[in-house]
Order: structure tokens, then sequence, then C-alpha cells
């Protein structure tokens, strides 16, 4: 693919990453993250940075990656106290770049860094305001997921395309890439998980152009996941509440 001139100079990167005791997956970044990026960041003749938020961690993730940031100068570190949920620590990654371009990963890599190249593909490809990775777009793409947590997800994101109106596939996932001017329009109320679903929701309703692209989603090989089924339910039973009060009834996300 030939890449346009633009991006030769002026296209700059922050890939925010949200870490809550995650110090054995902070180990192989070394190995799995920033050789891949700093790879993908040459090809494309772009600059990248990492901005980490510990959210407050209980094991030794914040002293790992503060000692990665002293040796890497394109790795920045923020930290909250105490544990405030991932939505508050994506609102903080946002807040500290001025980017042009802003892609949200997980800690775990459970989306692999393999993977940025597909979403920056079809962004300079269609320029859309958000390009999101999901793994219901093609088969096999989520042969590492337990059959009944694919079912309950299949299900959940049906009801979201029945409530938007829109044919996306996969409303939860934090695989993407925004445009960090109208990301930073959105006046984002989440503090938790909900934070991926409340920003789609509104970048759709509020009649941004988003794309998906289909992406791999992979087993997470070190900690504990923090998703809570019974939890989860509640919450998307929440998120659907929200998402009818702000497109049909015009009113604020926060209940």
């Amino acid at each position: 693919m030939k890449y346009d001139k633009l991006r030769v100079t002026v296209m700059q990167v922050s890939i925010v990453v949200p870490l809550y005791n995650e110090e054995d997956n902070v180990d192989n970044y070394e190995l799995e993250l920033f050789p891949i990026v700093d790879e993908v960041a040459e090809r494309y003749r772009i600059s990248i940075d990492f901005i980490f938020v510990d959210d407050g961690s209980k094991d030794r993730t914040l002293e790992k990656i503060s000692s990665i940031a002293t040796k890497r100068q394109n790795v920045v570190v923020l930290h909250h106290q105490k544990n405030r949920g991932m939505g508050a620590a994506l609102k903080t990654g946002f807040a500290h770049t001025s980017a042009d371009l802003i892609i949200t990963m997980d800690a775990d890599l459970t989306f692999r860094p393999e993977d940025i190249p597909v979403l920056l593909d079809a962004y300079f490809r269609e320029r859309p305001e958000c390009v999101a990775g999901s793994p219901y777009l093609q088969n096999g793409l989520m042969k590492e997921v337990a059959p009944m947590r694919l079912f309950f997800s299949k299900s959940v994101n049906f009801m979201y395309r029945m409530l938007l109106r829109q044919p996306i596939t996969c409303v939860s996932p934090i695989f993407r890439l925004y445009r960090a001017d109208t990301l930073k329009e959105l006046d984002l109320e989440s503090e938790n998980f909900e934070i991926n679903a409340e920003i789609i929701s509104k970048y759709l309703i509020s009649g941004y152009r988003v794309i998906e692209v289909p992406v791999e989603l992979h087993k997470r090989r070190y900690g504990e996941s923090k998703i809570n089924i019974r939890r989860e339910v509640l919450n998307n039973l929440k998120i659907m509440r929200k998402i009818v009060r702000t497109k049909y009834f015009h009113r604020p996300w926060r209940s």
C-alpha cells in the first residue's frame, strides 16, 4: 500500500494503556509490545508514544512500568493513588496526550499489538473518526473464548445493534483507534468498563463515522481477568438504558 505524504512528518499517535495489577504482563512488554510498535512506527513513518495509567495497582506494576519509562523516551507513566476503574484511567490518559490519533489497548495484550496496522490501514484508507477492532467480523477470531461467554457477548451486541440502529458488531472491547480531536469533544462520564460502550455509542449518536475491522481476541496469559459475568450482565443492562436515554430522549449519559 502507498502512504500519503502527510503522514511522513506530522502524524503523532498515542497508545493509551490502563494498568491494574498487571506486573506479569508488564514483564513481557520489552519482548511482545515495544519492538512490534517500534517497527510499526518505522514502517508507517509516524511517531508513536505510550501513555500507561496505573490505576492504583497493589502489586509491582507501577514499579516495573516506571523502570521501563526511565529507559524509553516514548513511555509516559501516570498514576492513580487508588483504584478508580478503567474509564477513569483512560480519561486520565486522554487528558495527557496532544497526539493526532489515540489507540486504546488492554494491558494483557488480549488484542495483540501486531494488529495495530489493521487499525492504521483502515484509518489512512477511509479517514473515519473511529476504527474499532472486532472479533465478530470473521469466523475463527474468538476461538480461545469460552462458548458460554461467546454466546453471552454475541447476544448483548445484537441488542446494542438494535438500540443504536447501526450495523455495529462489537460495543465493549477496548482495541480501537480514535481521532483525538473528536474523542476530546465527547463529555465522557463513565469510570469503569462501561467507558468503551459509552464512547462508541456517543460517536454513533453524534453522527461520527465508525468503521470496524476484523481482529482476533486472544486468551489472557498472565494475571486474572477483571471481568465478572454477573456484574457484566447488570452493567450491560444499565448501558442499554443509558443508550435509550441519550439517543431517544436526549438526556445525559449519567443516570
